[in-house]
Protein backbone atom coordinates (compact mmCIF):
# COMPACT_ATOMS: atom_id res chain seq x y z
CA UNK A 1 0.00 0.00 0.00
CA UNK A 2 1.17 3.50 -0.72
CA UNK A 3 1.83 5.65 2.36
CA UNK A 4 0.66 8.85 0.68
CA UNK A 5 -2.03 7.89 -1.82
CA UNK A 6 -1.80 9.43 -5.26
CA UNK A 7 -4.52 8.86 -7.77
CA UNK A 8 -3.47 5.97 -9.99
CA UNK A 9 -6.62 5.78 -12.11
CA UNK A 10 -9.35 8.17 -13.23
CA UNK A 11 -12.24 5.86 -14.22
CA UNK A 12 -14.62 8.66 -15.20
CA UNK A 13 -12.31 9.83 -17.99
CA UNK A 14 -12.25 7.81 -21.18
CA UNK A 15 -11.65 7.75 -24.90
CA UNK A 16 -13.29 5.11 -27.04
CA UNK A 17 -13.14 3.70 -30.51
CA UNK A 18 -15.61 4.47 -33.26
CA UNK A 19 -17.39 1.11 -32.83
CA UNK A 20 -17.27 0.79 -29.02
CA UNK A 21 -20.90 1.75 -28.34
CA UNK A 22 -22.11 -0.46 -31.22
CA UNK A 23 -20.48 -3.64 -29.91
CA UNK A 24 -22.83 -5.95 -28.00
CA UNK A 25 -22.29 -6.56 -24.29
CA UNK A 26 -21.37 -10.16 -25.16
CA UNK A 27 -18.23 -8.97 -26.98
CA UNK A 28 -15.13 -10.77 -25.76
CA UNK A 29 -12.87 -8.49 -23.75
CA UNK A 30 -9.16 -8.15 -23.08
CA UNK A 31 -8.16 -5.83 -20.23
CA UNK A 32 -4.69 -4.27 -20.27
CA UNK A 33 -3.43 -2.11 -17.41
CA UNK A 34 -0.52 0.24 -18.04
CA UNK A 35 2.23 0.24 -15.44
CA UNK A 36 1.79 4.00 -15.00
CA UNK A 37 -0.63 6.81 -15.75
CA UNK A 38 -0.47 8.04 -19.32
CA UNK A 39 -0.01 11.66 -20.28
CA UNK A 40 -2.56 13.46 -22.44
CA UNK A 41 -0.38 13.10 -25.52
CA UNK A 42 0.17 9.39 -24.76
CA UNK A 43 -3.61 8.95 -24.43
CA UNK A 44 -4.01 10.47 -27.89
CA UNK A 45 -1.34 8.22 -29.41
CA UNK A 46 -2.78 5.11 -27.76
CA UNK A 47 -6.23 6.03 -29.08
CA UNK A 48 -4.92 6.56 -32.61
CA UNK A 49 -2.98 3.29 -32.62
CA UNK A 50 -5.81 1.29 -31.02
CA UNK A 51 -8.27 2.59 -33.63
CA UNK A 52 -5.90 1.64 -36.42
CA UNK A 53 -5.25 -1.83 -34.96
CA UNK A 54 -8.88 -2.76 -34.27
CA UNK A 55 -9.98 -1.52 -37.70
CA UNK A 56 -7.40 -3.76 -39.40
CA UNK A 57 -7.55 -6.77 -37.05
CA UNK A 58 -8.15 -10.05 -38.88
CA UNK A 59 -8.41 -13.78 -38.14
CA UNK A 60 -7.35 -16.01 -41.02
CA UNK A 61 -8.11 -13.24 -43.50
CA UNK A 62 -11.55 -12.45 -42.05
CA UNK A 63 -12.05 -8.92 -40.72
CA UNK A 64 -12.89 -8.81 -37.03
CA UNK A 65 -15.51 -6.45 -35.61
CA UNK A 66 -13.59 -4.92 -32.74
CA UNK A 67 -13.11 -1.68 -30.88
CA UNK A 68 -11.32 -0.24 -27.88
CA UNK A 69 -11.76 1.99 -24.85
CA UNK A 70 -9.02 3.78 -22.93
CA UNK A 71 -10.30 4.37 -19.43
CA UNK A 72 -8.77 6.62 -16.85
CA UNK A 73 -5.43 7.14 -18.61
CA UNK A 74 -4.50 3.66 -17.45
CA UNK A 75 -6.67 0.80 -18.73
CA UNK A 76 -7.01 -0.19 -22.38
CA UNK A 77 -9.92 -2.46 -23.22
CA UNK A 78 -10.08 -4.31 -26.52
CA UNK A 79 -13.46 -5.84 -27.33
CA UNK A 80 -14.35 -8.25 -30.12
CA UNK A 81 -17.83 -9.14 -31.36
CA UNK A 82 -17.36 -12.88 -31.80
CA UNK A 83 -20.89 -13.14 -33.16
CA UNK A 84 -19.44 -11.75 -36.40
CA UNK A 85 -16.15 -13.68 -36.42
CA UNK A 86 -14.14 -15.22 -33.62
CA UNK A 87 -10.56 -14.65 -32.62
CA UNK A 88 -7.97 -17.23 -33.60
CA UNK A 89 -4.70 -18.02 -31.89
CA UNK A 90 -2.89 -16.00 -34.53
CA UNK A 91 -5.18 -12.99 -34.14
CA UNK A 92 -4.79 -13.07 -30.35
CA UNK A 93 -1.02 -13.26 -30.80
CA UNK A 94 -1.27 -10.23 -33.10
CA UNK A 95 -3.11 -8.29 -30.39
CA UNK A 96 -0.47 -9.13 -27.78
CA UNK A 97 2.27 -8.07 -30.19
CA UNK A 98 0.34 -4.84 -30.80
CA UNK A 99 0.25 -4.16 -27.05
CA UNK A 100 4.00 -4.81 -26.74
CA UNK A 101 4.80 -2.47 -29.64
CA UNK A 102 2.37 0.13 -28.32
CA UNK A 103 4.24 0.27 -25.03
CA UNK A 104 7.69 0.29 -26.61
CA UNK A 105 6.84 3.40 -28.66
CA UNK A 106 6.71 5.62 -25.58
CA UNK A 107 9.51 7.12 -23.51
CA UNK A 108 9.54 5.94 -20.85
CA UNK A 109 8.11 2.69 -22.16
CA UNK A 110 4.70 1.50 -21.00
CA UNK A 111 4.32 -2.09 -19.86
CA UNK A 112 0.78 -3.18 -20.72
CA UNK A 113 1.40 -6.85 -19.93
CA UNK A 114 2.27 -6.77 -16.22
CA UNK A 115 -0.21 -8.82 -14.25
CA UNK A 116 1.18 -8.24 -10.76
CA UNK A 117 -0.43 -4.90 -9.99
CA UNK A 118 -3.72 -4.12 -8.29
CA UNK A 119 -5.67 -0.87 -8.60
CA UNK A 120 -7.79 -0.34 -5.49
CA UNK A 121 -9.32 2.25 -3.18
CA UNK A 122 -11.01 2.28 0.16
CA UNK A 123 -14.79 2.43 0.01
CA UNK A 124 -14.67 5.90 1.56
CA UNK A 125 -12.08 7.43 -0.77
CA UNK A 126 -12.27 8.51 -4.41
CA UNK A 127 -8.48 8.10 -4.72
CA UNK A 128 -7.31 4.98 -6.54
CA UNK A 129 -4.04 3.45 -5.39
CA UNK A 130 -1.74 0.95 -7.04
CA UNK A 131 -0.01 -1.89 -5.22
CA UNK A 132 2.08 -4.82 -6.29
CA UNK A 133 -0.01 -7.96 -5.86
CA UNK A 134 2.29 -9.23 -3.09
CA UNK A 135 1.99 -5.91 -1.19
CA UNK A 136 -1.79 -5.98 -1.66
CA UNK A 137 -1.96 -9.45 -0.11
CA UNK A 138 0.27 -8.35 2.79
CA UNK A 139 -2.05 -5.37 3.33
CA UNK A 140 -5.03 -7.73 3.36
CA UNK A 141 -3.32 -9.96 5.90
CA UNK A 142 -2.59 -6.88 8.04
CA UNK A 143 -6.25 -5.82 7.88
CA UNK A 144 -5.60 -2.75 5.74
CA UNK A 145 -7.54 -4.15 2.80
CA UNK A 146 -11.11 -4.62 4.01
CA UNK A 147 -14.00 -6.60 2.52
CA UNK A 148 -15.41 -3.31 1.19
CA UNK A 149 -12.14 -2.18 -0.45
CA UNK A 150 -12.92 -1.53 -4.11
CA UNK A 151 -10.68 -3.23 -6.70
CA UNK A 152 -10.42 -3.16 -10.48
CA UNK A 153 -11.56 -6.46 -11.97
CA UNK A 154 -9.04 -7.19 -14.73
CA UNK A 155 -10.64 -10.59 -15.35
CA UNK A 156 -13.89 -9.35 -16.93
CA UNK A 157 -14.63 -11.70 -19.82
CA UNK A 158 -16.86 -9.44 -21.91
CA UNK A 159 -17.86 -5.83 -22.46
CA UNK A 160 -21.10 -6.11 -20.48
CA UNK A 161 -19.31 -7.57 -17.49
CA UNK A 162 -16.82 -4.68 -17.58
CA UNK A 163 -19.65 -2.14 -17.75
CA UNK A 164 -21.36 -3.60 -14.67
CA UNK A 165 -18.63 -5.34 -12.64
CA UNK A 166 -15.33 -3.58 -13.34
CA UNK A 167 -14.98 -2.26 -9.79
CA UNK A 168 -16.37 -4.73 -7.24
CA UNK A 169 -15.62 -4.80 -3.55
CA UNK A 170 -12.85 -7.12 -2.43
CA UNK A 171 -15.51 -9.44 -1.02
CA UNK A 172 -17.19 -9.74 -4.46
CA UNK A 173 -13.95 -10.04 -6.44
CA UNK A 174 -11.73 -12.86 -7.62
CA UNK A 175 -9.26 -11.71 -4.94
CA UNK A 176 -11.65 -12.95 -2.26
CA UNK A 177 -11.85 -16.36 -3.95
CA UNK A 178 -8.05 -16.55 -3.88
CA UNK A 179 -7.97 -15.40 -0.26
CA UNK A 180 -10.12 -18.30 0.97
Amino acid sequence: MIDTPTNSWFPDESLEGSLWVKLPDSSRLWVYVADRLLTTSENDRVAENAERFTAAWVAHGTELTASWKLQGSRILLIALDEGQAGASGCSIDASVQFMQRLGEKETPAIDWLRRDQVLHRTAESPVWEESALSAFWMARKAGLVQDNTVVVNTLCANKGEWETQSTPSFQESWHNEMWK
